[in-house]
């Protein structure tokens, strides 16, 4: 009896061992083994400054963005048009070159009115400057060009940039993950007396705004559509700006910079200096 106490104690811690054994080989665990998983970093940022899964700050994105910028050469583009019943009644096409590792810029804005109220808009302005000077002509029809010349920076509203703060502070924004930064989307608007739109356009609605991001919170690309009306119609208005030649972007002074200043000094109105 003994003996076969002692064979069946052996017997059972034998099959003991091998069940741990199999366990450590990969087997099923036992219902007395737990497994708990590796702690998720609570920490971190998720993406960009401003930008959470369920909010974004608006003045914190721009922010970042334009700091980003400050860093580098780029060349921003940017495309508008105003679509009727009968077609396109007015397109804006916008380009600035940035060259900050020499502090200069120049650029062209342009306009095709085909149908509007205004019935004319100024003619297409190119531009230059750097850190003293900015230089500016007008290409009209009914003669080769006018010139300005002053020591401010007067361009300010001839790149859509300073209007994507506003564009994105009346969206309502929800994030999309990419593998190489985020996408912000929105299909209502939470403000629509702050959304930037041309001029006699009224009641914006039925808004889609796409916002492309990359993973240092640069915003690459970004397409606004939406309705409004004009004089009780329907238009469509659609802008398209995009950002290109990151880093390589280079600016180069005009010939009709030296006929700009030449032109101011002979009425007066350019220091001889500059």
């Amino acid at each position: 009896m003994q003996c076969d106490r002692l064979a069946h104690s052996l017997a059972l811690a034998l099959l003991v061992l091998l069940a741990g054994c199999g366990a450590l080989a990969g087997g099923e665990p036992t219902v007395d083994e737990t497994v708990s998983p590796a702690p998720v970093p609570t920490d971190a940022p998720e993406f960009s400054p401003g930008i959470a899964r369920d909010d974004v700050a608006a003045e914190v994105v721009a922010g970042t963005h334009e700091r980003r910028l400050s860093e580098t050469n780029y060349t921003f583009v940017s495309k508008q048009r105003v679509v009727g019943s009968n077609g396109t009644m007015w397109v804006t096409n916008r380009t600035r070159a940035i060259a900050n590792d020499r502090g200069a810029y120049s650029g062209r804005i342009d306009r095709r009115v085909n149908e509007f109220p205004l019935g004319r808009f100024a003619a297409p302005i190119e531009y230059w400057g750097n850190e003293s000077v900015y230089a500016s002509r007008r290409i009209l029809s009914e003669r080769t060009s006018f010139y300005g010349w002053s020591r401010s920076d007067e361009t300010e509203e001839f790149t859509s940039l300073p209007l994507i703060e506003r564009t994105l502070s009346a969206t309502r924004l929800s994030v999309v993950e990419r593998p190489d930064g985020v996408t912000l989307v929105g299909s209502s608007l939470r403000d629509p007396a702050a959304l930037p739109s041309p001029p006699y356009l009224e009641n914006p609605r039925n808004v889609s705004l796409t916002v492309v991001l990359s993973e240092r919170g640069v915003i690459s690309r970004w397409r606004l559509t939406y309705d409004a009306t004009l004089d009780d119609r329907t238009v469509r208005v659609r802008r398209d700006a995009r950002l290109t030649d990151i880093g390589s972007t280079t600016v180069r002074r005009p010939d009709w910079v030296d006929a700009a200043r030449a032109e101011m000094l002979a009425r007066g109105e350019a220091d001889p200096e500059e």
